[in-house]
């Protein structure tokens, strides 16, 4: 199963019980569909960057949990209708890391490539001086 990772902004007036319950409600309906929760990183209140829903601040939760692909529609649609959510964003972490280790990959070559016309040249440098002097 692919890994996801799910980031949350709630309202920062929820009080605990209300923003508790609400996290096991996203909790069952991960469960259900058949997903396992890895890891999970509360934040807290935070400060915003820009004003959103005339709020300063927010709470912010992040999950990463392994699940099938089913499990993204009903999730999305729930966090969608909810007016407790400010903001949410879903990420495949799967192809992330898969772009991650391409780019990475590009990097490694080019820095090669960079490497070989560098010692191409000091080869050529070290070997004109011999040259000159047989002349």
């Amino acid at each position: 199963m692919p890994l996801y990772e799910l980031g949350v902004i709630l309202d920062p007036t929820l009080e605990d019980e209300h923003r508790t319950a609400f996290l096991g409600e996203l909790k069952e309906l991960l469960a259900k569909e058949g997903a396992t929760i890895v890891k999970e990183d509360v934040w807290g209140k935070r400060t915003l960057a820009y004003l959103i829903n005339h709020k300063r601040e927010g709470y912010y939760i992040f999950w990463q949990y392994e699940a099938p692909g089913t499990v993204i529609k009903p999730l999305e649609y729930r966090l969608r209708l909810s007016d407790q959510v400010m903001r949410y964003l879903n990420l495949n972490l799967d192809r992330e890391m898969q772009r991650a280790r391409k780019m990475e990959k590009v990097r490694a070559a080019h820095k090669a490539a960079k490497r070989a016309a560098k010692e191409r040249a000091e080869a050529a440098a070290a070997v004109a001086p011999a040259v000159r002097e047989e002349v």
